[in-house]
């Protein structure tokens, strides 16, 4: 068996895991998210947490293939620096990759945390067996990753797979990203809220909270799902038409709390605007990795990239 850390850097927390090459998690350490002036003593616990697992499981540096980092932005693989994040403010600029190949002595891959969890599916998930997919994550906000021909598809300026900000309704609602009519704003995690505090006329403080009422028979809620569900629909025709991979894989939090129904109209709301080839061949799948796409993402980064070490 071969082992890799991995370290899924998030706006409120950072998960910091040794994870197998079959895909087990063995341990799993939280740090919370510092940013200002405080990122690089967030950074200096994060390197005290994996030589705590270390000490642990008495193993170095020489027993892992390699430690893969998820964050969030336009991450540019390659220069191994982190960029500017409304969610991690004065992490900016950061070299990241150099400062943990430097410590640890071993290969560090940085990637966008929607792109590293595409990766997850791929390497541990529900892509195992194809050569093009398409991964979503539809949480608080809208992500994405596309894998082609079993590799990675990160775009001339590492930002492809940005679905969330696809236009589906032309100058439609604001999306946080300072356009209008991007899908973020109308399937969202935050869309769905905003849908459920519209109509009556409350404030929620997101989807989970809109399941709830959902699961308790509120219609409203319900029907904020079903909207939310029509539009992601829309984007995922969009996509089966442009590029007809195997699997479109749907992960993130919206599905953990979603009722019954939703699925059913994502479903429907693909099929009906997408062509009928296209619906027919792309596969829309659930992600089985609800829960630990972050980790299993991060970790995947070296497992699917790290020369064999050990």
């Amino acid at each position: 068996m071969k082992y890799a850390i991995g370290i899924d850097i998030g706006g409120t927390k950072i998960s910091v895991t040794l994870g197998a090459s079959n895909g087990k998690i063995l341990v799993r350490k939280r740090v919370v998210t510092r940013i200002g002036s405080q990122s690089k003593a967030c950074i200096q616990e994060i390197i005290a947490n994996i030589h705590e697992i270390f000490r642990e499981f008495k193993i170095s540096s020489k027993d892992i293939l390699g430690i893969g980092i998820g964050a969030p932005g336009a991450v540019h693989s390659k220069k191994g620096v982190l960029p500017r994040s409304p969610n991690l403010a004065g992490w900016a600029g950061i070299p990241i990759v150099h400062i943990f190949r430097n410590k640890f002595k071993v290969p560090v891959y940085l990637a966008n945390d929607a792109n590293a969890a595409a990766l997850g599916e791929l390497v541990f998930g529900a892509g195992k067996k194809v050569k093009n997919l398409i991964y979503i994550t539809v949480s608080t906000g809208i992500g994405g990753g596309l894998i082609i021909d079993r590799e990675l598809y990160e775009g001339a300026g590492s930002v492809a797979g940005e679905i969330g900000h696809m236009s589906i309704v032309p100058e439609g609602r604001k999306c946080k990203c300072g356009r209008r009519g991007c899908l973020e704003a109308y399937a969202s995690g935050t869309a769905i809220a905003h849908w459920y505090s519209e109509a009556k006329k409350c404030k929620v403080k997101g989807a989970k909270e809109v399941g709830f009422a959902a699961d308790s028979g509120d219609k409203t809620a319900v029907q904020s799902y079903r909207k939310g569900a029509y539009y992601l629909g829309i984007g995922l025709a969009n996509l089966m038409n442009v590029l007809n991979p195997e699997a479109i894989i749907i992960g993130g939090g919206v599905l953990k709390s979603s009722p019954p129904v939703y699925w059913k109209e994502v479903l429907k709301s693909a099929k009906d605007h997408a062509w009928p080839e296209a619906f027919r061949t792309t596969g829309i799948l659930q992600s089985p990795l609800l829960g630990h796409s972050g980790d299993l993402g991060a970790l995947a980064l070296v497992f699917k990239n790290a020369p064999s070490r050990i």
